[in-house]
């Protein structure tokens, strides 16, 4: 199962007011206190929707609007009940969650299913949120996702919705939103998989298309699933080295281009230290408008990151014929310094969230909101330890903030990263990405 953090999973409701009394009356100090024991599945959904509804991800807020239309259909019911139980067990570490949300998981399977099975439930926006929370609780659950098919199968089926749903379905904001979340997360689970993304998924965004031009974020999502088909037919074999190299460095230019082209609200502003500081890399660290801004450039600089490491290696991959193996070593020398370029920028997106630039804030006050800022710095970072050279010194200040933040803020999984990132086992970084919980913990 996906680790996480540890928050307070008691909820303490002090009543105060007798010994208040005793003390005025006697100056006696002891103080009664009563203990209310919150059920855990009330604790576990109130969890959920503070960071999934109305809290940092906000990545299901269509809950608030399904939610007041109507009482919720019993299996979408399960399905949050199923998924809350889960959230609250990567962030408790409770084995008391944990067999409850798979309990739950495996009620909600026949409701669901049952669901599908009538032309109402089928096309209705419950159904296909039900399956999208599957799919979620897959992600936070499951710790060895590429290798079993149940990883893939809800956002499969999702997807297989959407041709018994009206186009103009789409007109409405709670479809429309739901829909914006499907070509997300089959997207992402494509390039985590390394599999082609569905023409499915190709025509659904065509017909979107129109109404998200001007969302960079949607503009990320788009060059992902060009990264994810690059990706599949490189591990076909059947890709020439040179079509490798001309479709990598083209996509590459358009992630960059993405960002060098920003909304001025998405800019982040550089802060130059007086002093070196061994929280941050160089002398400045960035801060951004929001965590939102910062996750979504960090996205950018993983693939380019990533691309940029195809094209190298696609370089010292080829024959060495004199003056072509000079350009060769230039290709991959150039590709280098890119990955270094944008690694430093990884590393100067951290401490606003980190709270370690700031003398006056201690690196031990993690909030809950905190923790999950830090916790989805955990990829980038990796992707910057692991793929810079050695020249630059990220790598080792990489394994020293993981280990800072394992230690201060009780994320296992930081420690986890760590450990990958200094064995030098070369575990890939979307199999780091997705033992971590894929898009689960994400905005």
């Amino acid at each position: 199962m996906c680790s996480g953090y540890r928050d307070p999973n008691q909820l303490m409701i002090r009543d105060e007011s007798h010994a208040t009394r005793q003390r005025a009356s006697s100056g006696r100090t002891t103080l009664s206190v009563y203990t209310v024991e919150v059920p855990l599945r009330d604790r576990a959904r109130a969890a959920f929707f503070s960071h999934y509804v109305v809290g940092l991800a906000r990545t299901y807020s269509v809950l608030e609007r399904i939610d007041q239309q109507s009482p919720l259909n019993k299996h979408l019911a399960v399905t949050i009940d199923a998924v809350s139980l889960a959230f609250f067990h990567f962030q408790n570490f409770s084995e008391d969650a944990s067999k409850l949300a798979r309990r739950e998981y495996l009620e909600a399977l026949p409701l669901v299913s049952k669901a599908l099975g009538s032309s109402e439930g089928v096309a209705s926006d419950s159904t296909l949120l039900a399956v999208l929370l599957l799919d979620l609780f897959e992600k936070i659950m499951n710790n060895n996702p590429r290798s079993t098919e149940s990883w893939m199968s809800h956002v499969k089926g999702a997807l297989a919705l959407f041709d018994f749903r009206q186009e103009q379905q789409l007109e409405d904001y709670v479809s429309f939103r739901l829909s914006v979340r499907l070509v997300t997360n089959m997207v992402i689970s494509c390039v985590a998989a390394d599999a082609p993304v569905p023409p499915g998924v190709i025509r659904l965004r065509r017909l979107m298309e129109p109404h998200m031009l001007e969302d960079p974020k949607w503009q990320v999502t788009g060059l992902c699933a060009q990264y994810a088909n690059l990706r599949a037919a490189m591990l076909t074999g059947n890709l020439p080295r040179t079509e490798v190299l001309r479709r990598a460095k083209a996509l590459d230019h358009d992630f960059k281009s993405l960002a060098d082209n920003l909304p001025p609200a998405w800019v982040s502003e550089r802060v130059f230290l007086q002093k070196p500081s061994e929280h941050v890399l160089e002398r400045y660290y960035d801060v951004y408008p929001d965590y939102f801004t910062a996750q979504t450039c960090n996205v950018i600089r993983i693939m380019r990151i990533s691309l940029n490491d195809t094209i190298r290696t696609t370089y010292m991959a080829m024959p060495s014929m004199d003056d072509k193996d000079s350009l060769n070593s230039h290709g991959a020398v150039f590709a280098t310094q890119i990955i270094d370029t944008v690694a430093s920028e990884i590393c100067a997106a951290g401490p606003q969230f980190t709270g370690a630039e700031s003398a006056h804030t201690r690196i031990d006050e993690f909030s809950p909101v905190r923790k999950l800022h830090c916790y989805t710095l955990l990829i980038p970072l990796y992707a910057a330890g692991m793929f810079a050279s050695e020249k630059t010194n990220i790598r080792p200040w990489v394994l020293k903030q993981l280990r800072l933040i394992a230690s201060t803020s009780g994320i296992r999984n930081a420690e986890l990263v760590a450990d990958m990132l200094e064995r030098r086992d070369g575990t890939p970084l979307w199999s780091v990405y997705a033992i971590l919980g894929s898009y689960a913990f994400a905005a």
